[in-house]
């Protein structure tokens, strides 16, 4: 979840406006969704309007409002509404899925190795995560015309769906009636309207748009306003979509409109001025559109208002309103001052953008815009003047100069609009940074470096200004964060166009490798001391009365784990740099002493292939041992050093101190540096890139001696979204060479120490300041020739190569070390220099001459020409004299020299002769006598010291030789005496030597070779390379599971899910059958009530009361349709269907026979043949109700505990498999006791020695040698073995502790359970379900079996007496008919007590008015019959309006007196009229349709708890073999965890050396025991 988190704050901050701005819309699209949107709300506010019958206008206008919102273009139903529904929560859906997937992708890295450093150099393997374009269009599409086009129609569609859904609910006072597929969707509409809110209102918060170019034109401030705006628009949307008042509605919505139209007009909205414009207009006609609906709506119908003339009436003056009110708000916005600069300068901008457009379509502009244009311009160009004016009148000097006054120094007017353009850019970005200076408005500041990066250009100001504005401000929004991100990678991708446009071929190298890998050599030496460090605590922690075996497992697992992180280290650095010495020494000495178990593989070394790729490559270039980096910030302070390699430091002479945070103008000469802050400057804040096309460039830097040193730089610009600043590979040119740094005037600003010190000091005797302004063209007559002609317009070109002779003039010691402290008193450079000229004019034949070969190179700073001298040879010529040519261009040179200073000197030496004489020494011979004594005491001294140090070394040669051969002679002797004098003594420190520990090598290396001679030496070094083999193979087996888990797991997984199948196919079968049962087991009494209803309506076909002839023959009509699915029946119901020797098929034919025979042939019923029938239906009912099909299901029971065994036999097996690892594992961290003590303590010495050792200040801050670390590292052994450290370690744990239950553990058993409860679930779930539903369904059954015996019973007892009263009566029929009538009588009498909680529909039908039936849903499937009943005659029948209950108790009342009748008095003719009257049998038959619907409703109520239980136990299965199959795959898991686990720790004996392990037979034997160890 934290790392979801992360990732989620990491996509919005780097990708996510990115995203948003993939697409723009045209300026023509963003004005239709701006009128989409308005037409959307109009036709919100307006949708519970009444029609007007007098004005057809408006129901036109509305139909054509209403299609906005789309899904009433195809209609209006809840079908098409739930669809539109669906779609948009589909739309959302995959927006949302995309959004995951696009955030999943983002990495995010959270790693914590307990004082492991991760490495500097890998900051440059991280990778960009390439985002689709698809995808992110897709985003920007749905963002930007969601509030405009979506967002309307979704909510409104459903709210309105959903209340509308909610009053019908409402008003039929249940919700049973409700489709599946409306009750999802309600479900999906909340959820729609759920996601639309928080999608739109996370779009709402990022409608800002920072940008001046290309913004999106429908973009808003960020102002509270719109916040405010759409939250009241949501309100309107929720009240007209509950269907609140129309009148309030519409009031809202005019509310929001005059509240939109004062935002518009203020421009306080959308930052494009024109979308403001058009917007204002927009909802000006909406809102006269909705003032004039309420007023014909509200107002008095009488007088009959027209819309389309009220329009048209108010139409014309509203507008040029609205006109004049734009008018203003221009003339408003023409003076900033008055208002916002920012609303202001985008509005000019747009503006600017206009007139060019036009004026390249048309070659004209438009008068009113430029002449804002021009009021701009003009204003700050008479308010610049002014100013200047009134700084010259009071001679005040200006301390900046504004932009305009370099601009008229290149143009003295705007020639065209183009430059026009050019200075209104300049004019806008100096507005808003006077704005900045004086209100620091961090949204203004994000506009200006949005401005410096597309319009002004200069994206090295940009990035220089993003940075700064991330510094200063420490706390960011997220939102903040986004766009400074955003502002960063624009910046940064406009300066990589950049230096694709100019080819700046060193910004392919990545220079800050170089320090960043002296960096990851350090953090690799910190690393190294760490697992040291952790070695040692290993072995300490074994050194214990009782080993901790949970510390030893934290320590030896890190340990290992930061081993692999170190190897891992070391060879990025071996294949980065694999020259590097200290890398090489340091991967040694990790394999020496920490990876000791496994050889340095050949590809990482020196001989590898990895080396000769390197050395191929280009990266060697920044990588050569003779080259240095540094690299300077250029934020402020600008020019600091802030990196910097440890060569640099060495090559200048500096300390770190010195170095770090100092300006990069201390190091360089003085003529250069007074001009490289303006360098930086203008590179950052122009964007003038000419110092960083070349290549490469021949400069001279400055050490601490203050001479030049002469170096190749290639200069690349770091720019990142956290640094900007400059790097340099500095490289040293042929230090052999001399070179010196002359001025236009041919003085010398800067020379090496090679020249200063071969030729200027030895000859001339002066000191390095005083040869710096010296004129050089005296020394070289041949450049003095050619000197004026090098500076010419092909000057920055020049690479000239010249031969020619250095001439020097002799003078004496003395003279010069008088001139040279004399210092300024007396003689000044020019007076040094005028001096030199008449020693050339006065011994023109005593000088010394040099052949010298000279390079020529210009180097131009800002203010200056310079050319560097580089003097690749100087030989001396031995009697060599000045030709006739070069005295003359000497004497021509000093007579120059000497006339233009003359002059000058003669008014100050007197001053100087005066201060000379006060100053200076006495001269005389005793000076030179003292400084030439002073001068050969020196090079006694010396001479002195040098013998000595050779004579020192010859010593110590001599006696290491004899040392040796001592040792040689008496090394085993001398080992077993210092080792005898260590056991009696081990607090006295022993001082091994390292002679010493050279001879016990040498006995070692004599037994081996004695051994190698034995006669199974072979065989033995072949057992032992066996071994050894074994035990890398068992400790390096991190294997998963093997075949065996792999099949068990299967057998497993395959039995649980048969166990599923199995209960899953017998609940399918069993209600499969009752589902069948239900179509089918109605027809008995279906084919009873339709045969008594024939017999019934033969005596009623005469009455027109009710359809008695269609009843009959749709009776009749029924025998036809069914008699084809008796077989169907008798298949479900066997058990009726051979009654009296017929079968019921035998049967349905001779009743149809009886009756076709009644319809054709007018045939009379037959008395006996109806007895016979009526007793065998009365047969067939009671078999049913006798056997009751929902009863005789297959019980799931046995199946269950069949299951539950075979469960915990499985999980008995997988509990054995845990004890076994366990157990493994406890006999591995009982090895640990099994080490000798002499084993672990000197391991134990041996590692806190090295820790020691790496730990020095010396092995962290410098170069490593390898040999002198052996050296150092024997004697720390020594100390470390002499010393009491072993005190607190005497002795190693013959015991272990650990924790008895730990979290794994605690983890797997709860699993245990939870796999048993989850495989149990499914198993005693599917029993509880089927005993649930069959207990349902079988009360559903009595129920529906009961109303099928009273309908039944009712026509039954009819047609009874229609028998009666039609044949003569015996006393057999009357005795039949009394039966009848008892039954009825009892079944009648239950009707009143049945109760509203069994069935509700049911007891409304037995309780409520009878008519009501038929304005409900509630039918009968036999449409035939169910058209002959009507709700206008069930409300002209009286008693109908009772309920069924009192109708049936009525009906029987009738067959009792009837009955009563016929037992005592006898029929007579009144009596027969009176109980022959069709208005009962009307009443019976609509007393019949009733129990017809309460039976179809009970049928589909069964079907209904079937298909629901089906539904149920898919899911459910579904379910339960997706939780099984990720159960079996969490089993895997935890079975490999377990055996990782295991794995770790055999892991912990790989900190062993191998050879020491082979001397441990425990160990041999448990790593035999492991060979056969399978899980």
């Amino acid at each position: 979840m934290k790392n979801f988190k992360f990732q989620m704050k990491s996509y919005y901050v780097q990708e996510f406006l990115n995203v948003k701005e993939s697409w723009r819309k045209s300026f023509k699209i963003a004005i239709v969704i701006l009128v989409i949107e308005n037409i959307q709300m109009l036709s919100i506010y307006t949708q519970k309007l009444d029609g007007f019958e007098y004005d057809q206008f408006l129901s036109h206008i509305r139909n054509f409002i209403d299609y906005f919102r789309f899904y009433t273009v195809v209609g209006n139903s809840i079908s098409i509404r739930i669809t539109f529904i669906l779609g948009g929560l589909l739309l959302q859906g995959l927006i949302l899925l995309l959004l995951l997937y696009q955030i999943f992708k983002q990495k995010v890295f959270l790693r914590n190795n307990q004082g492991m450093q991760n490495l500097a150099i890998e900051q440059n393997l991280e990778e960009k995560i390439q985002q689709n374009h698809i995808i992110n269009l897709t985003f920007s599409i749905f963002f930007q015309i969601h509030h405009g086009i979506l967002m309307i129609p979704f909510l409104f569609c459903g709210f309105n769906f959903i209340t509308e859904l909610f009053k019908q609910s409402v008003s039929y006072g249940n919700t049973e009636n409700k489709s599946n597929f409306e009750l999802f969707a309600i479900v999906s509409g909340f959820m729609m309207i759920v996601l639309q809110i928080l999608i739109g209102s996370f779009i709402n918060l990022h409608q800002f748009d920072h940008r001046m170019k290309k913004f999106d034109f429908l973009g808003k401030f960020q102002t509270q306003i719109i916040h405010f705006l759409y939250a009241f628009q949501l309100l309107v949307i929720f009240l007209s979509g509950i269907q609140a008042s129309g009148l309030l509605v519409q009031v809202l919505g005019i509310i929001k409109s005059v509240i939109q139209i004062i935002c518009d007009y203020n421009q306080q909205v959308y930052i494009d001025y024109r979308i403001s414009r058009y917007s204002l207009r927009i909802v000006v006609l909406t809102v006269i559109y909705q003032l004039q609906l309420i007023i014909c709506q509200f107002g008095q119908p009488k007088l009959k208002i027209s819309i389309l003339l009220f329009i048209l009436l108010f139409y014309p003056p509203l507008i040029l309103l609205t006109n004049k009110f734009l008018i203003r708000q221009d003339i408003r916005y023409t003076d900033y001052q008055n208002g916002d600069l920012e609303k202001y300068l985008r509005r000019l901008y747009i503006i600017f953008k206009q007139q060019m457009d036009l004026k390249k379509q048309k070659g004209y502009l438009e008068p009113k815009s430029s002449l804002e244009i021009y009021a701009f311009i003009s204003s700050h160009i008479r308010e610049c003047k002014i100013q200047r004016e009134k700084q010259m009148q009071m001679n005040i000097k200006l301390q900046y100069k504004c932009f305009c006054q370099d601009f008229y120094t290149k143009m003295d007017s705007f020639q065209n609009f183009e430059s026009t353009q050019q200075f209104a850019k300049g004019l806008i970005g100096q507005k808003i940074e006077n704005e900045i200076q004086e209100k620091a408005n961090p949204k203004l500041i994000l506009t200006y470096i949005y401005f410096l990066i597309q319009i002004k250009k200069v994206p090295s100001q940009a990035i220089y200004e993003v940075i700064r504005f991330s510094i200063i401000q420490k706390e960011q929004s997220l939102k903040q964060r986004a766009i400074v991100q955003k502002l960063k990678q624009d910046a940064l991708q406009k300066f990589s166009e950049l230096v694709k446009k100019n080819d700046l071929v060193n910004q392919k190298f990545v220079f800050k490798k170089v320090y960043q890998y002296e960096e990851s050599l350090k953090s690799v030496k910190n690393n190294l001391c760490v697992v040291i460090k952790q070695e040692k605590d290993f072995y300490g922690c074994i050194l214990q009365q009782i080993i901790n075996i949970d510390k030893l497992l934290d320590v030896g697992l890190q340990l290992i784990e930061n081993i692999k992180i170190l190897e891992y280290q070391l060879q990025l650095l071996f294949r980065t740099n694999p020259l590097n010495n200290e890398c090489d020494t340091i991967f040694n000495i990790f394999h020496k002493y920490v990876n000791y178990n496994n050889s340095r593989p050949k590809l990482y070394k020196r001989e590898g292939q990895i080396m000769m790729q390197f050395l191929q490559s280009e990266e060697k270039i920044i990588y050569d041992p003779g080259s240095c980096v540094i690299q300077i910030t250029l934020m402020q302070p600008r020019g600091n050093v802030i990196r910097y390699t440890r060569s640099f430091s060495n090559a200048i002479g500096y300390k770190d101190e010195e170095i770090q945070d100092q300006n990069i103008n201390k190091f360089m000469p003085s003529i250069i540096a007074n001009d490289h802050d303006l360098y930086l400057d203008n590179f950052v804040e122009r964007g003038r890139i000419n110092v960083v096309k070349n290549a490469v460039r021949v400069i001279l830097g400055k050490n601490k001696s203050q001479f030049v040193v002469p170096i190749n730089t290639r200069l690349r610009i770091e720019a990142s979204p956290t640094e900007f600043g400059a790097t340099a590979l500095i490289t040293p040119v042929n230090q052999q060479y001399g070179y010196m740094m002359l001025n236009e005037q041919g003085q010398i600003e800067e020379l090496t120490q090679n020249i200063f010190e071969d030729i200027f000091e030895k000859h001339l005797g002066f000191e390095v300041d005083q040869i710096k302004g010296l004129d050089c063209l005296f020394f070289i007559p041949e450049l003095s020739k050619i000197w004026d002609s090098l500076f010419d317009e092909d000057f920055d070109k020049l690479d000239k190569r010249l031969d020619c002779q250095l001439i020097l003039p002799l003078m004496t010691k003395q003279l010069s070390r008088s001139l040279i402290r004399s210092r300024s008193n007396i003689f000044s450079k020019q007076n040094i220099q005028s001096y030199i000229a008449k020693q050339f004019e006065n011994t023109p034949n005593d000088n010394m001459v040099y052949q010298v070969s000279l390079h020529l190179m210009s180097l131009i700073t800002i203010n200056l020409r310079l050319i560097i001298v580089e003097i690749a040879e100087y030989k001396q010529l031995v009697n060599q004299k000045i030709t006739s040519r070069q005295f003359v261009q000497l004497k021509y040179r000093s007579s120059i020299v000497i006339n233009t200073q003359s002059q000058k000197e003669i008014q100050t030496q007197k001053t100087d002769i005066n201060l000379f004489s006060l100053n200076s020494p006495p001269r005389g011979p005793l000076l030179n006598e003292c400084n030439l004594e002073y001068e050969d005491l020196i090079e006694d001294i010396k001479m002195i010291e040098d013998f000595k140090t050779q004579l020192a070394s010859i010593n110590r040669t001599a006696q290491t030789k004899l040392n040796d051969l001592y040792l040689l002679q008496n090394s085993n002797n001398q080992i077993e005496r210092r080792i005898n004098e260590f056991q009696k003594d081990p607090s006295e420190k022993s001082d091994f030597s390292e002679a010493d520990s050279d001879a016990k090598e040498k006995v070692q290396e004599q037994n081996i070779q004695y051994n190698c001679g034995s006669v199974d030496s072979q065989q033995s070094q072949n057992n032992t390379t066996a071994l050894k083999r074994q035990i890398k193979d068992c400790l390096s087996d991190s294997k998963g599971t093997n075949i065996k888990i792999k099949m068990f797991l299967l057998f497993m997984y395959v039995l649980v899910m048969s166990g599923f199948f199995v209960n899953y196919l017998i609940l399918y079968f069993n209600f499969e059958k009752i589902n069948e049962n239900q179509n089918f087991e109605n027809l008995p009494f279906q084919f009873s009530y339709y045969y008594n209803e024939f017999i019934i309506d033969q005596s009623f076909l005469a009455y027109d009361q009710f359809n008695f002839t269609e009843l009959s023959e749709i009776a009749f009509q029924y025998f036809l349709i069914n008699i084809k699915n008796i077989d169907k029946t008798i298949v479900l119901l066997p058990h009726i269907n051979l009654i009296g020797n017929l079968t019921m098929e035998s049967r349905m034919l001779n009743i149809m026979s009886q009756l076709a025979q009644v319809i054709s042939m007018n045939y009379q019923i037959n008395q006996s043949e109806f007895y016979n029938n009526t007793n065998a239906f009365n047969i067939q009912f009671a078999e049913i109700d006798n056997t009751d099909s929902t009863k005789n299901l297959r019980s799931l029971s046995i199946y269950v505990i069949i299951e539950e065994i075979i469960l915990l036999i499985l999980l008995a097996q997988y509990l054995y498999f845990f004890v076994r690892i366990y157990k493994m594992k406890q006999k591995v961290y009982q090895l640990f006791c099994t080490f000798p003590k002499e084993l672990i303590s000197e391991q134990f010495v041996q590692f806190t020695s090295l820790y020691a050792q790496l730990n020095n200040t010396r092995f962290r801050n410098y170069e490593t040698d390898e040999e002198q670390f052996e050296t150092t590292m024997m004697h720390q052994y020594q100390k470390t073995a002499t010393s009491n450290m072993l005190e607190k370690h005497k002795t190693v744990g013959k015991e272990i502790s650990m924790k008895q239950i730990n979290s794994a553990q605690i983890l797997f058993f709860l699993f245990v359970v939870l796999y048993a409860m989850l495989c149990s679930s499914y198993f005693i779930g599917s029993f509880i379900l089927q005993q649930v539903t069959q207990q349902s369904v079988s009360a559903r059954y009595q129920e529906k079996t009961t109303f099928s015996l009273t309908l039944n019973s009712l026509a039954s007892t009819f047609a009874q007496q229609a028998i009666l009263l039609n044949h003569t009566m015996t006393s057999e029929m009357v005795d039949t008919y009394k039966f009848a009538v008892q039954q009825l009588g009892a079944l009648s009498t239950n009707l009143p007590l049945y109760q509203e909680d069994q069935n509700y529909q049911v007891y409304r039908i037995l309780i409520e008015n009878l008519c009501n039936l038929f304005q409900s849903q509630l039918s009968y499937d036999y449409e035939d019959y169910q058209t002959l009943f009507s709700l206008g005659q069930c409300q002209f029948i009286s008693n109908l309006d009772q309920g069924l209950s009192t109708m049936v108790q009525g009906l029987y009342q009738n067959q009792f007196d009837f009955l009563q009748t016929i037992s005592t008095k006898g029929l007579n003719s009144s009596l027969k009229y009176n109980y022959d009257n069709p208005l009962f049998q009307v009443q019976r038959l609509y007393a019949q349709y009733g129990f017809q619907v309460i039976i179809e409703i009970l049928t589909k109520q069964i079907k209904s708890l079937i298909n629901s239980t089906f539904i149920i136990n898919t899911a459910v299965f579904i379910l339960a073999c997706i939780i099984m199959t990720i159960s079996l795959i969490t089993i895997k898991i935890m079975i490999e965890k377990v055996k990782y686990q295991y794995y770790e720790s055999k892991q912990l004996l790989t900190v062993f050396p191998f050879d020491k392990l082979m001397e441990n037979a425990y160990v041999i034997g448990f790593i035999t025991h492991d060979q056969h160890f399978k899980v």
